[in-house]
């Protein structure tokens, strides 16, 4: 079997192998078994680089026959390289094996390209978040109320996990929320305005939320690695609330 993909993440096995997580276009996450040859003893496939992958076997732990460069390889430092560590931990914790996902995988490479440019990373990174939020079906839709319901833009909502959007009026929360914010607020994360700052900045408090959801007790140790923002702005019952209605 021939795949195109990415090396997301390798450790040492037995001997001389190595196990390589790798990202492809056709099967999703895959995990392989890569032997080292003598005169490589420390070469394994690299990251940030698109390559097809000759593999076999029948079971989860594919054995990587070999592996051809089909392009350069992109290089990142500082920031753009902690952050694509960041996401591939993502992919690493959250992607299930043997399951096609190539909007994901459109959206790695679309991401990795771009955190070699010259662009602010914190979009990209939020950007990227959302896409895997929807492939693996845990985020909540912002562009209405639980119910349906158009949002008013001046109207405060109160947003949880399982409920999603719910119109509030000032009363003491029985299930604390994830944020509070305006229907302003909600639409403009819904049409993906990453070029506002008060946006990504809901986007980030959302977003973390979503992902200790989802990955339980055990801490992404990329994120030691990024600079630490903790929200610092209004709050309402100890919860972040959003009002973009106040910012226009």
């Amino acid at each position: 079997m021939r795949v195109q993909g990415y090396v997301i993440h390798t450790r040492p096995f037995q001997d001389e192998k190595v196990l390589v997580d790798i990202l492809t276009r056709e099967a999703g996450l895959i995990r392989g078994v890569w032997r080292k040859k003598a005169k490589e003893a420390r070469v394994s496939p690299g990251s940030f680089l698109l390559l097809e992958f000759e593999l076999s076997g029948r079971s989860e732990l594919k054995t990587i026959r070999s592996a051809e460069a089909l392009g350069a390889s992109i290089q990142l430092t500082g920031t753009a390289l902690y952050s694509a560590f960041y996401v591939h931990e993502l992919i690493e914790r959250l992607l299930p094996v043997n399951l096609p996902f190539e909007p994901l995988f459109i959206l790695y490479q679309w991401l990795i390209s771009h955190l070699g440019g010259d662009v602010p990373i914190a979009p990209l990174l939020r950007r990227f978040e959302l896409g895997l939020f929807e492939e693996l079906g845990v985020q909540v839709n912002m562009a209405a109320t639980s119910r349906g319901e158009v949002l008013e833009p001046n109207q405060l909502y109160q947003l949880h996990h399982k409920f999603g959007l719910r119109p509030y009026y000032g009363e003491q929360p029985k299930v604390k929320p994830i944020v509070f914010l305006d229907g302003a607020a909600a639409m403009a994360y819904a049409s993906g305005s990453w070029n506002n700052k008060y946006v990504l900045t809901l986007a980030k408090e959302l977003h973390r939320a979503w992902l200790d959801l989802a990955l339980g007790e055990k801490p992404l140790k990329s994120r030691s690695l990024l600079p630490a923002s903790p929200y610092d702005g209004e709050r309402l019952w100890q919860v972040p609330i959003f009002k973009l209605s106040d910012k226009v």
